[in-house]
């Protein structure tokens, strides 16, 4: 039998600190299955594998005032705000659903999503790596996999601003790769905002879980890497740096 789910409810934080919360919840080495959940400020952020000019608008998020990150994980660049909730799962090694392969470790918590919605009458469905309402997506999903454990993180649109969200990540997604590494584009797709308040404690009541604290490995890890890498705009452009359009790098890790 494992012990329940421990519930981190981070409130709304500043992207870098976001970011390193998430981070520091895979690597901070946990015994118990951990739900995290959190809002932020507008921002774009890529994947650990994608190139910023080739993602976003940089005058979209100029004009808006909309910073772009990059996160740890792969997959493709999203859009958050105050209408977005940002959840994310680890289990560590020794947990049932610990040592799933792909795509069978995002199940989780994509069906814990579902459960929630559920829970508020709107119903969704998920395929391998999304959730769905009426055909349309409204979460988006990421993961990691180390000694720890198995980290999923996604996305869940709930009031999100959607024109902001389609003019900031409108970027070309091709051009010349300059002799460096050729980046993953995201997958562009028509979505949707779910309307579910108080989706955080829905969540919660998904996966029966039970507040509590990050430990104090977990937040010294949110401390360090919310000063350091993710206060870095050479993280932030990743390999591509030196490429990268002034105009880009104008909001990068802003704020």
């Amino acid at each position: 039998m494992t012990d329940p789910t421990r519930a981190i409810l981070a409130g709304t934080l500043a992207p870098a600190a976001a970011l390193a919360t998430d981070e520091a919840l895979a690597r901070g080495g946990a015994t118990r299955a951990s739900l995290l959940l959190w809002r932020t400020a507008p921002a774009v952020v890529l994947g650990r594998f994608q190139r910023a000019d080739w993602e976003v608008d940089a005058a979209a998020c100029g004009e808006r005032g909309v910073a772009v990150w990059r996160r740890f994980t792969g997959g493709g660049a999203v859009y958050l705000d105050g209408g977005v909730v940002c959840a994310a799962l680890q289990l560590p090694a020794g947990h049932p659903d610990g040592q799933a392969g792909i795509p069978e470790m995002y199940r989780p918590l994509l069906d814990g999503i579902v459960r929630a919605l559920a829970g508020a009458g709107v119903a969704a469905e998920r395929d391998e790596r999304t959730v769905r309402v009426a055909g349309r997506k409204v979460t988006g999903i990421a993961a990691h996999r180390g000694r720890g454990g198995t980290f999923v993180h996604g996305t869940v649109l709930v009031s999100a601003d959607l024109p902001a969200l389609e003019a900031c990540i409108a970027g070309p997604r091709r051009g010349e790769l300059d002799g460096l590494p050729r980046p993953a584009p995201s997958r562009p797709d028509t979505v949707a905002n779910t309307g579910v308040e108080g989706l955080e404690q829905l969540l919660v009541d998904a996966f029966g879980a039970e507040p509590d604290a990050l430990s104090d490995r977990e937040q010294e890890l949110v401390e360090e890497l919310g000063g350091s890498r993710y206060r870095d705009a050479a993280w932030h452009a990743g390999p591509w740096a030196a490429v990268t359009p002034a105009a880009v790098s104008d909001v990068l890790g802003r704020g």
